[in-house]
């Protein structure tokens, strides 16, 4: 899945859905942030609850995130919510080999 622009508390309800066939389907949901300018603790929030609705039928990896979004996730410390939700830095992520289940776009 492609996001892209802001994701805050406006926006979060429509990641949510779009989040939401996935994490019904189970598997690995790969989260691309490249196109993200903005995020917020919203942001932060939906990708919490998809990894805990995900629980041990997947996960949630996540990469692209950049500049401003990027601090976000280094404050947060986002990764240490869930083993199940793993970020991926932009530095490395050409390291790891990571399939996408599909790309939808915001």
């Amino acid at each position: 899945m492609i996001l892209s622009g802001e994701i805050d508390m406006a926006s979060a309800p429509g990641v949510r859905r779009m989040l939401e066939p996935h994490i019904q389907a189970g598997g690995p949901l790969t989260i691309d942030l490249s196109d993200v300018t903005f995020m917020d603790s919203t942001a932060i929030h939906v990708l919490i609850e998809a990894a805990t609705a995900q629980g041990d039928r997947g996960c949630v990896i996540v990469h692209g995130a950049h500049g401003a979004v990027q601090a976000v996730f280094e404050m947060t410390q986002v990764a240490w919510a869930r083993a199940n939700l793993h970020v991926i830095d932009q530095t490395g992520a050409d390291d790891y080999p990571v399939q996408q289940q599909g790309s939808s776009r915001l």
